[in-house]
This record gives structure tokens, C-alpha cells and sequence, in this order.
């Protein structure tokens, strides 16, 4: 049995070291759930969710590595098929005793923890994980039958019909734990309202999330404007001297427009449930904030991409101090 689970410490450990690249990576995703689901931030509520990602992060590993050294020598000798046939399991029970065992038991462990994330984090119902907990289980054996999507030269590991049934039970038993949890501890309801004092992180989050999607919108809009140039005029501009402009323009479009028509929410802010006017404005009032707010933005916008000088970095740090004795930017006084 030790050597059966051996066979695991080497994934775990690949696992762990990856853990802390990965959640960097994930921060903004993480954050911009939270705010999204729970209108907060909680301690408990980000280390659950970091631990969710180091769990799939192992459970990838587990299923997927490692791979055979010899490519060339693996592939030329071996030549896996999949494993259809679902009551396979009772002949490998019959062979190899305990081994089958416990290789039943791994599978319906390892997918256990998906079911109680779902059934108690993502508030997801019975079918549902039982849905994803299968089709999860099929991912990671389609991905066996194709070595790793193709990127192994060939199948590495068996995909084995057996193996979607005891994942998918692994879930279902996971989906109970969690409405057992659900039962001795309610989840808190969740405040559906829109914050109108957001905190530095909330507004930096929902800034981010408008900065990826007016990043996406800029980048077909600057290659039209580059064609068309070429087109009418047979003039080749610089893609990045047009990508900045082309960019601010957008960025007027996500953070002036969208907001003033919905009553302060951006599409960042509307999502992480919070609005950029904290007080009520009208008329000239009310343009003067967005105005001044969409010039602190592309400030720090220029300063980022590295088209500003170290006058605008003085200028953001002394919007940083700013906000540490007020909590609040300066246009929210307007």
C-alpha cells in the first residue's frame, strides 16, 4: 500500500511548486469572483479559494504526470487502447486484489473535493455536479487517450471507462458531504447590493477587469483603422504608436460612456457589484467627476504601458498617499 501511494509524492510535489505561480496568476480571477459572489472579501473565502486551485492543480498532476522519458522507445512498444468495458472493474478486482482496490478508492477520492466545491462554494445542485464531475473525469481521460492533447506523441495512459463512473461517484459523494455542511452551517445570503464607497482593491479589481476588455475591443478596432489607413492612404503607421491612442479611445468608451449611461457602473464595477459614482451628481457636476476620474486613469494607463515619464509616477504615488489618509481619490470630493 505505501508503494501504491508512493507512486503520488512525486505529482504532489510538482503540484506545490507550481501552486504559487499559478495563484498569482489567478489573483485577478479570484478577486473579481469574490467580489462577484459574496460582495466581499473574506480571509476564509480566499484561502478556500487558493485551495481549490492548488487541488486542481494536483489533480492534474496526479492524473496526467509523469510522462515516459523515451518518447520514441514508449510509443514504438506500447499501444493503449480504451478500456469500454464498465464492468471491467470486477475482473482487476479478481487479478490484482487490493491494487484494484485501492486504485477504485484514489478515483472516487480525488474527486470528492470537486463535489463539495461545487455543492458548497458554487451553491451548485445534484445534477450539476454530477455533470461536471463527469465531465471533468472526461477531460482528464480524453486528455490520457490523446497525450495530453497531442502534445505527447501518444496515449500514455488508459482511458478507462471505469475510471468516469468512480469520478463521477466521487463527486455525487462529495455533493453530500456539502449538503450535510450546508445543513449544520448555513451559507450567509449574499448582499445583492451595488457598493457606492468601494474599497482601494474592489476598485483597482473592477479597473483591471475594464482594462482587459477595453484590451480586447482596442486591438480589432486598431487593425481596421491600420487597414483602412493602407487602403485610402498607402501610409503604414507604427501598429503601437496607433495601439496607445486607439487604446485611450476604447478606454473613453468603457469608463465615460457605459458608465454615465448605467447609473456609475462600468462593466468591471458591474461585476464585482460596486459603482465609480459615490454620491449622487447631475449635470455639469456630474461630468466634471467622470472627466477628472478619466484623466487619473489614463495616467496611470501612459505610466504602465511605459509612455509616461517619472512626473506621472510622482503623481500616482501621491494619489497612493492620498488615498491612505482619506480613503478615497481625490475626484470623489467633486
Amino acid at each position: 500500500m505505501m508503494a501504491f501511494l508512493g507512486d503520488f509524492t512525486e505529482p504532489f510535489i510538482l503540484a506545490v511548486a507550481i501552486w504559487p505561480f499559478a495563484s498569482a496568476v489567478l489573483t485577478l480571477p479570484v478577486l473579481a469572483m469574490l467580489y462577484h459572489r459574496e460582495n466581499r472579501i473574506r480571509l476564509t473565502s480566499v484561502a478556500v479559494s487558493y485551495g481549490c486551485v492548488l487541488y486542481l492543480l494536483a489533480l492534474g498532476c496526479f492524473t496526467l504526470y509523469p510522462l515516459p522519458q523515451d518518447a520514441a522507445a514508449y510509443c514504438a512498444t506500447h499501444h493503449l487502447t480504451p478500456q469500454l468495458d464498465p464492468l471491467r472493474f470486477i475482473g482487476d478486482i479478481r487479478t490484482d486484489g487490493v491494487t484494484a482496490l485501492l486504485q477504485i478508492g484514489m478515483n472516487i477520492v480525488f474527486f470528492v473535493p470537486l463535489g463539495f466545491i461545487l455543492g458548497r462554494f458554487l451553491r451548485a445542485g445534484l445534477a450539476r455536479t454530477a455533470l461536471m464531475g463527469f465531465a471533468v473525469s472526461l477531460l482528464i481521460e480524453t486528455a490520457q487517450l490523446t497525450g495530453i492533447f497531442h502534445l505527447y506523441p501518444c496515449s500514455y495512459r488508459l482511458f478507462d471507462v471505469d475510471d468516469l463512473i468512480w469520478n463521477t461517484l466521487g463527486a455525487l459523494l462529495g455533493y453530500a458531504v456539502a449538503a450535510l455542511a450546508n445543513h449544520a452551517l448555513p451559507r450567509r445570503d449574499i448582499d445583492e447590493g451595488i457598493v457606492t464607497e468601494p474599497g482601494f482593491v474592489r476598485r483597482c479589481v473592477a479597473f483591471c477587469i475594464d482594462c482587459v476588455i477595453t484590451g480586447i475591443i482596442s486591438v480589432p478596432c486598431t487593425a481596421i483603422v491600420y487597414l483602412v489607413g493602407i487602403q485610402f492612404t498607402g501610409f503604414r503607421p507604427l501598429t503601437f504608436a496607433m495601439g496607445v491612442p486607439m487604446f485611450l479611445i476604447c478606454l473613453a468608451v468603457t469608463e465615460l460612456w457605459i458608465p454615465w449611461v448605467r447609473g456609475g457602473r462600468t462593466l468591471g464595477a458591474g461585476f464585482v457589484r460596486m459603482s465609480v459614482e459615490t454620491r449622487p451628481r447631475r449635470g455639469a457636476r456630474r461630468a466634471v467627476f467622470y472627466l477628472v476620474r478619466f484623466a487619473v486613469l489614463c495616467l496611470a494607463v501612459c505610466w504602465m504601458t511605459g509612455n509616461g515619464g517619472g512626473v506621472l509616477g510622482v503623481v500616482l504615488l501621491g494619489l497612493g498617499v492620498f488615498w491612505l489618509v482619506e480613503y478615497r481619490m481625490p475626484y470623489d470630493f467633486i
